[in-house]
C-alpha cells in the first residue's frame, strides 16, 4: 500500500478525535498507557526471544481489505522475526498477528475500544485483549457471531503470549518467566540478575567449602607427619 492509498484509506476513520491534527496519530496520552505498554512490550520481548515472532507496539496494522486500522500498543506477529515495519499490511504469505492488547486511555469510549477489537477479530486475529489501567483489569474479546464477549483474562494462560495475568493484592501483574510478577514500575529482567547473584553466592560458598576441606586436609595432614616424627624419635630413643 503507498502512502497516497493509505492516507485515502485512513480518512474514513479517526481513532484520535480529540488531537486536532494527530488523528491518526497513535499516541500515549497517560503515564499509566506509557507505563504498561512498556511493560508489556519488555515482557512479551523476552519471553518470546529466539522465536520466530516479532513483538512491537503502536505500529499501524492495515487491514487486507483496504479499511484503515487502529496501531494495537502490543502486537504480536509470528514469523517476522527481525523484520521492521513502519506499518504492517499483511499480504497473502504474511500471517496475520496472533495478539493484539489495547490499553485504555482516558478518552477512549468503549464504543471505540470495542469497535477496534470487533476489526481485529473479525479479521481473524486469535488473541485480543484489552487492559485497563486504572480499573485494574484485563479482558479477553472474542467474537461470538456479530458480537463481541469479554471475559476477565485473569489466570488465564496466553497462548500467544507465553505469560499469564494475574492480581497481586488489589494489583493487575503479568507472569513473567520464572513466575516472576510485574507490575508497571518493575524491572521484568530483575529475575535475571537475581539468579545470577544466586550463581555466584552459590559459587563462593562451594569455594569456600573447597577451600575449608582444603585446609582441614593440610592440618591432618601435618599432624599425622608431627606423630610420625614423635614416633620415631621414641624409638630411637
Amino acid at each position: 500500500m503507498n502512502r497516497d492509498t493509505f492516507a485515502a484509506v485512513t480518512e474514513r476513520s479517526v481513532d484520535y478525535a480529540h488531537l486536532p491534527g494527530q488523528e491518526h496519530n497513535p499516541l500515549m496520552e497517560s503515564t499509566a498507557h506509557v507505563d504498561w505498554g512498556l511493560v508489556l512490550l519488555n515482557s512479551a520481548r523476552h519471553t518470546l526471544a529466539g522465536t520466530d515472532h516479532l513483538v512491537t507496539g503502536n505500529v499501524a496494522f492495515a487491514a487486507p481489505d483496504g479499511r484503515p486500522h487502529t496501531a494495537p500498543d502490543l502486537m504480536v506477529i509470528p514469523g517476522a522475526a527481525g523484520r521492521d515495519f513502519g506499518c504492517y499490511e499483511p499480504g497473502p504469505d504474511d500471517p496475520l498477528p496472533s495478539v493484539c492488547i489495547e490499553i485504555v486511555s482516558p478518552s477512549n469510549t468503549r464504543a471505540q475500544i470495542r469497535g477496534r477489537c470487533t476489526r481485529l477479530l473479525r479479521l481473524g486475529v486469535s488473541e485480543v485483549y484489552v487492559l485497563d489501567p486504572r480499573r485494574e483489569s484485563i479482558m479477553r474479546v472474542e467474537l461470538q457471531g456479530d458480537e463481541t464477549t469479554e471475559a476477565s483474562a485473569i489466570g488465564v494462560p496466553s497462548p500467544g503470549l507465553g505469560m499469564t495475568f494475574a492480581m497481586v493484592g488489589h494489583h493487575l501483574a503479568v507472569c513473567c518467566p520464572a513466575g516472576r510478577m510485574v507490575r508497571p514500575g518493575d524491572d521484568p529482567f530483575d529475575w535475571l540478575v537475581e539468579a545470577d547473584q544466586r550463581a555466584d553466592v552459590a559459587e563462593l560458598r562451594a569455594d569456600t567449602a573447597e577451600a575449608r576441606a582444603a585446609q582441614a586436609e593440610a592440618e591432618v595432614a601435618a599432624l599425622l607427619a608431627e606423630v610420625e616424627r614423635l614416633r620415631g624419635g621414641s624409638t630411637t630413643t
